[in-house]
């Protein structure tokens, strides 16, 4: 059974939820900020990250539920495109959507209105942003992290493996907060069922020790695998990452059962072609193809299983972090083909997989005297990485909310999208001034000469100069979600949800 609302009474119980959940993202923004106490069967924390407390807000009413979602997808897509900039996205998203819905003119007509206005600033942010380099990245570190000692290990990892290194955060075993480098390889690739999660936020499948089979054919029938499970039965592992071309939709839902029920700890990663072939000599595991000559039903853990020390496996990327001699062999063999290639586009491409083959990836390992503060200092770690990743590629400009509320002050607004987004690029400065319990009009009188407001010593500075700065990529990619989002929402004529069922 469905319920239908259009659209009337359907926005006034959708913004409910919107309002609510954004509300709660939004009032950690700027350096005055607060943070949010978030409760959780495992272990509740407290975060000023934008997405982790828009992802743990949901609503027992269906259409309240419905409104807190278009906050929370918007604010994961900017979490995987850039890593940081979530609390901005949320405050672009309410009011875009806000000022259009009070809006006369057809939804429609808005939301085209929207996207082609959003080009031209995105546009005017590339055009204000400055290149750093390696050298210089600590200054963008410490706005993030807030913390000294995080910007400096930050800085010292980044400068190690570079711009396009892999850097993991975790949270430590002891009172300390250390870094090293290891090897390991990152893939695009990642888990093909949400149930194999097994993190507190479950978003991610974390596997430690772990035997990996790496299939370079489908899954086809539970004959395919079942040799191998007696094996693993037989020596008691209880653990075991597939990597595989394909698997048959029955075949994997049997297998998130017993993951479920706990009969065995499973991970199932669908990966072909080069990116297979690498992680499986990552992993020193045999490939099961026509091309080896090994076949299910002739599979001997003891030589075709490789082994990882650690698998982090999300959505979208899964990280491997092994040690092996088939994989050093393997990114030899690779470099010797490139070294002998003379088509350059080949050997651009091989020298890649030798780069990330080869690469290392950092583990930093935070560290704190309690449970609470380690989780915080995690995700400002976390929001840090990203936040200089984020400069290195595409540069900074101005923080605290200014490059928004220049463009936006100095747009000559002549359509119905351009005055939406007029006043939205204002909206991250006014709730910084909010949350630091200033008035939005004093504080914009005060900016005179090129200055900008500094929330967190409550003075007007020239923001750059002061190191008062945000990444470009950030800005773009948060102006750019809330807008395209927006223009969806705002178009919707009605709603459909389950009826609700009484007991």
């Amino acid at each position: 059974m469905k319920e239908v609302l259009f659209k009337k009474e359907a926005f006034e119980k959708l913004l409910v939820g919107f309002n609510k959940t954004a509300d709660a993202v939004t009032g950690t923004l700027g350096p005055k900020g607060r943070n949010v106490f978030i409760d959780d069967a495992m272990l509740p924390h407290i975060t000023n990250d934008g997405h982790t407390i828009a992802n743990s807000i949901s609503f027992e009413d269906r259409y309240e539920n419905l409104g807190a979602w278009v906050v929370r997808n918007t604010s994961a897509q900017t979490n995987d495109d850039a890593g940081d900039g979530t609390t901005t996205t949320a405050v672009l998203l309410q009011e875009i959507v806000n000022r259009s819905l009070e809006r006369p003119e057809n939804p429609m007509l808005i939301k085209n209105s929207l996207q082609e206005a959003c080009k031209g600033v995105v546009a005017k942010i590339k055009e204000q942003a400055k290149p750093i380099t390696l050298e210089n990245v600590k200054e963008v570190a410490l706005i993030s992290s807030e913390n000294e000692e995080i910007a400096t290990l930050v800085t010292e990892v980044i400068q190690k493996v570079g711009a396009k290194g892999v850097i993991v955060v975790e949270e430590s075993k002891t009172f300390e907060t250390s870094a090293e480098v290891l090897e390991g390889y990152e893939a695009n690739v990642g888990f093909t069922s949400p149930y194999f999660a097994n993190d507190a936020g479950g978003s991610k499948a974390v596997y430690e020790h772990v035997a990996v089979l790496c299939a370079q054919k489908k899954i086809s029938t539970v004959m395919d695998i079942k040799p191998l499970f007696d094996q693993l039965a037989t020596q008691k592992i209880g653990q075991l990452v597939i990597v595989c071309e394909d698997i048959d939709p029955q075949i994997l839902g049997v297998l998130v059962m017993n993951k479920v029920q706990g009969t065995m700890n499973i991970l199932v990663i669908k990966a072909t072609g080069t990116v297979l072939e690498d992680i499986s000599a990552t992993v020193g595991a045999s490939l099961v193809s026509d091309a080896t000559g090994v076949t299910f039903d002739k599979i001997d853990i003891g030589k075709h299983l490789g082994t990882a020390d650690k698998i982090v496996c999300s959505e979208k990327k899964t990280l491997f972090i092994a040690k092996t001699p088939e994989g050093a062999e393997h990114a030899e063999r690779l470099k010797s083909l490139a070294d002998n290639n003379t088509n350059i586009y080949e050997k651009e491409m091989v020298l890649k997989r030798v780069a990330q083959l080869t690469g290392g990836i950092a583990v930093i390992r935070i560290g704190a005297a309690t449970d609470l503060d380690r989780v915080y200092r995690k995700h400002k770690t976390d929001d840090t990485v990203a936040s200089v990743k984020a400069a290195l590629e595409e540069g900074i400009v101005e923080g605290g909310g200014m490059c928004l509320w220049r463009i936006g002050h100095d747009m000559k607004a002549k359509t119905v999208g351009e005055e939406i987004l007029k006043n939205a690029l204002s909206a991250p400065l006014k709730k910084i001034c909010q949350n630091a319990g200033k008035e939005y009009t004093e504080v914009v009188s005060g900016m005179i000469g090129g200055t900008g407001y500094n929330a967190k010593d409550d003075e007007f500075c020239v923001m750059i100069e002061s190191n008062i700065i945000d990444p470009a990529k950030v800005e773009r990619v948060a102006l750019e979600n809330a807008v395209s989002n927006a223009s969806l929402f705002i178009t919707s004529h009605a709603v459909i949800v389950d009826a609700k069922v009484e007991k």
